[in-house]
């Protein structure tokens, strides 16, 4: 028999007669959770990201992961047009906390400023709409291009990234690593 309770309440005596005599019987446990990302069944999770416009939801590989990004979307998209949701983007896809340089430029040639590549030498009426990131720890070369395909949707529309810089190294010269292209040397 199915759930009489699943029918509207304006339903026809008919209708309440063929749910009463019909075989179909419908798990609706699910359906409960389902605009809650904590609670939403594993199989629901890529309909409720699409719903919520969710960017990252690709680069989360894990369930957890993707609960996390979802939950922070909300945020995020309270927030768009900041560094805020810039950490808060780059954190929720598994990257870490972050550094953000702005205005990236306005540097001279007065022998004031230490030479260490940070700063382009540039007039900053050319660059005061620029910013560079710092990642903590070395992404791939991939990794790299997704982020720099995401940073447009949060990032402030006049704004625009001009490199991806990490600290750490990925690979050293020690010989136990292949140079196939995977990683770089310390910016992306």
């Amino acid at each position: 028999m199915s759930d009489a309770r699943l029918l509207p309440p304006n339903r026809t005596p008919l209708e309440s007669a063929i749910a009463a005599v019909s075989a179909l019987t419908l798990n609706t446990s699910g359906l409960r959770h389902l605009w809650s990302a904590r609670h939403c069944l594993q199989t629901a999770l890529p309909w409720l990201s699409w719903a919520l416009t969710v960017e990252g939801w690709s680069d989360a590989r894990s369930e957890d992961a993707r609960r996390a990004v979802i939950l922070d979307s909300i945020d995020i998209h309270r927030h768009k047009g900041t560094p805020w949701a810039i950490r808060a983007l780059i954190r929720a896809i598994g990257f870490g906390e972050v550094t953000i340089i702005e205005r990236v430029g306005g540097r001279t040639h007065n022998g004031t400023i230490h030479r260490d590549g940070e700063f382009p030498h540039a007039p900053l009426a050319a660059t005061w709409a620029t910013y560079k990131i710092v990642l903590e720890r070395p992404i791939t070369n991939a990794q790299a291009e997704r982020l720099r395909k995401l940073l447009p949707a949060v990032a402030p529309a006049r704004c625009h990234l001009v490199g991806l810089r990490y600290a750490a190294v990925a690979n050293s010269h020690n010989g136990a690593t292949r140079r196939d292209g995977t990683y770089n040397h310390g910016s992306a």
